[in-house]
């Protein structure tokens, strides 16, 4: 997959480089776009950036408070037990951005919050729509890993086929405020691997 932003310096073709080449050949060479969020390489979907600084500030605090909805479908490996539920975690990050869960009072440990629903399943996988409060890396992937239900394709938390070659992890919707206009605004992304 591609990358949303550089992590570091070598890295020059991402989707926010993407952005600001569309900006400029658009607006001019001093155009520019501001990252507001990311999204993890193997996870496709809707992203957000801003055209002014203002407003990039305005769309990271509604991210911090929380106000912004980020809903993303998953395939899973199995199906969660119940229809519906909440995973509660704490992660932890080190320098290699390798996650792993942790106690709560681990030092450095961050709070994820993962709400689920299956909208359907046929016994080997199912289609799982995710609500994310917090947004952490992996936070989704080690949700269902959990939950006993990796998603397709993840190997690194638990997956014993990849038969899409990709992780099967998409952010389907954001909804946010406008940070302008301050009106409820919604985007999506259609689902690639599900019909």
């Amino acid at each position: 997959g591609l990358l949303s932003v550089a992590t570091n310096k070598m890295e020059d073709d991402t989707l926010h480089s993407r952005c600001v080449a569309h900006v400029r050949a658009n607006h001019g060479e001093r155009a520019w776009v501001h990252v507001v969020h990311r999204l993890d390489r193997e996870t496709s979907g809707v992203m957000v950036f801003a055209r002014h600084a203002r407003h990039k500030d305005d769309l990271q605090r509604q991210f911090a408070d929380r106000d912004v909805h980020r809903i993303y479908r998953a395939l899973t490996e199995g199906c969660p037990e119940a229809e519906y539920g909440t995973v509660v975690a704490h992660l932890v990050e080190d320098a290699h951005l390798n996650v792993r869960e942790v106690k709560s009072g681990f030092r450095g440990a961050r709070e994820a919050i993962t709400h689920y629903r299956v909208l359907d399943e046929d016994g080997l996988v199912a289609d799982v729509e995710l609500l994310i409060e917090t947004g952490r890396r992996h936070q989704i992937r080690m949700a269902m890993r959990k939950l006993g239900c990796p998603i397709v394709g993840d190997a690194l938390h638990g997956a014993t086929a990849d038969p899409l070659g990709r992780v099967a992890l998409h952010a389907f919707a954001l909804e946010f405020l406008h940070p302008e206009s301050e009106e409820p605004v919604r985007f999506e992304a259609p689902v690639p691997f599900v019909t």
